[in-house]
């Protein structure tokens, strides 16, 4: 894994070293046009106006290049964090985020790191990342995710009472619309674990399209692989056998290293089994009946 992890990382920097010399082109274009500009000359050849129109465009390509150099820094980034919603790799991607320089962004990555744990089914490792995280530095999708796992934790440890306190916790923190939306996504997230976890598969098949509507569809394939883990869970307990064999399957083909292929392997190994045991005693029963 270490030579993967050094390939992926090198991409990171080669993006990162081309996005910084072009805004390093930018500054310098820049600089050279505000102070290699002969304003005085303009504005007595051409007028004032001509002499505004030029700086405008001076900082606009300035601005142009300087936000083509963003994007493409932020391209390294994507291709990081598509290990994990792409390839649905939690292994490799621990491995290559875990080397990021923690500074201002700490609480960011140990959210990642938390959320990469999550997905590996370490769930010891992952409540010790969270309680290094100071959430209260936490804004936008990485405040939701650290509350979402923090919710599941609860779950898992028999502290699902306490769910609620969380959820306020959110409410209170709400500082616009964007906000507002992921509160539904949180709420929506637990009130299906809820209904898995009391048997209420009617409910959860509810609260499962829900949770999914307020995501804005499932784009990625870790997005889809989770969607059809639950759906997978939610057909078993409604009797779907077929349904949920075709949801299962398709965690397994596509869900790589996440924990859920290997509980969907799992599931399905029980499925074909109590499969065969119906088989085999229907054979016994013909075979008596003889």
């Amino acid at each position: 894994m270490e030579l993967e992890v050094r390939k992926r990382r090198a991409q990171l920097h080669k993006y990162q070293g081309i996005g910084f010399g072009i805004v390093i082109v930018a500054v310098v274009y820049l600089l050279y046009m505000i102070f290699g500009m002969d304003t005085y000359y303009m504005i007595w050849a051409f007028g004032g106006g001509i002499s505004f129109l030029v700086i405008v465009s001076v900082f606009l390509v300035y601005a142009l290049l300087a936000a083509a150099g963003y994007l493409v820094m932020r391209k390294g980034s994507v291709k990081i964090s598509e290990i994990m919603s792409e390839e649905c790799d939690p292994f490799l991607y621990e491995a290559c985020i875990s080397k990021n320089r923690r500074g201002l962004y700490k609480d960011r990555i140990l959210c990642n790191l938390a959320l990469a744990q999550h997905y590996q089914g370490d769930y010891d490792r992952e409540w010790q990342t969270l309680q290094g995280i100071h959430v209260q530095k936490l804004k936008g999708i990485f405040k939701v995710n650290y509350y979402i796992l923090l919710c599941d934790q609860y779950f898992r440890r028999g502290m699902g009472l306490q769910v609620r306190d969380l959820e306020e916790a959110f409410r209170r923190s709400i500082r616009g619309k964007r906000d507002q939306k992921y509160f539904e996504m949180l709420c929506a997230g637990n009130n299906l674990t809820r209904a898995l976890e009391n048997e209420d598969y009617p409910s959860a098949s509810k609260f499962l399209e829900e949770r999914f509507d307020l995501n804005g569809g499932i784009s990625k394939t870790w997005m889809r692989v989770l969607y059809a883990f639950k759906l997978a869970q939610v057909g078993i307990g409604l009797g779907e056998k077929e349904s949920a064999r075709l949801h299962l399957e398709y965690v397994v083909l596509k869900g790589n290293c996440m924990w859920c292929a290997g509980e969907a392997k799992r599931m399905l190994a029980e499925m074909e089994e109590g499969s065969t045991d119906i088989v085999s005693s229907e054979d016994e029963s013909n075979s008596v009946s003889k």
